[in-house]
């Protein structure tokens, strides 16, 4: 191995860090997610129809994503977690569900955002294969970044949206998810050390 290559491995290793972040939030060069990235133009009826369809697709994720920690945790405090973010998930889908046929007379898309579908499958692929603390700690990185990205879109709905419910509506999905962010940054400090 050169001196040269010796040298850019590292860079390499960072920057696949950094890559599989941005998938969820924005990257250190300030790039949003694929979801933010979308709505950041939108304004009126179009934002919130896409704003609607994007966080089903994101809530759909997060849900799958919290369906595997029944069979791949061995926590206790992590299963009853998931089962509460599942259960208040699919009530929020429910209930964007509902908006989007009141509202805008459409129903829920199979994928909304095909760039972001195809980097959660990735994530969801990658935490599959994991069990028992290997699990628990690539939950503990890859939830809090899921959520992130949800916090910012829900800022946006809070400034674009038309209708006074959803702007509410994002204003308490955001505090929820940035309480269990901190409930699982506090679980990953205290069970693996400091990131």
């Amino acid at each position: 191995m050169t001196d040269k290559t010796k040298n850019i491995m590292p860079l390499l290793a960072a920057f696949t860090i950094i890559t599989a972040a941005s998938a969820f939030a924005h990257n250190p060069a300030g790039k949003p997610d694929p979801m933010n990235a979308s709505l950041q133009a939108l304004k009126g009826a179009e934002f919130e129809i896409s704003f609607l369809q994007q966080m089903i697709q994101h809530h759909r994720s997060g849900v799958e994503m919290a369906k595997l920690v029944a069979d791949h945790t061995q926590r206790a405090e992590l299963r009853q977690f998931a089962d509460k973010m599942i259960a208040m998930q699919e009530q929020e889908i429910g209930q964007m569900t509902k908006w989007l046929t009141d509202w805008y007379k459409t129903s829920p898309k199979e994928v909304a955002n095909e760039k972001a579908d195809k980097e959660m499958k990735m994530h969801i692929s990658m935490l599959t294969g994991k069990r028992d603390a290997d699990f628990d700690k690539a939950f503990l990185q890859m939830m809090p970044m899921h959520h992130h990205a949800a916090v910012e879109m829900c800022e946006q709905a809070e400034k674009n949206a038309t209708h006074s419910e959803l702007r509410e509506f994002a204003a308490r999905m955001a505090k929820e998810q940035q309480d269990e962010m901190r409930q699982m940054k506090g679980w990953a400090q205290s069970w693996f050390g400091p990131a």
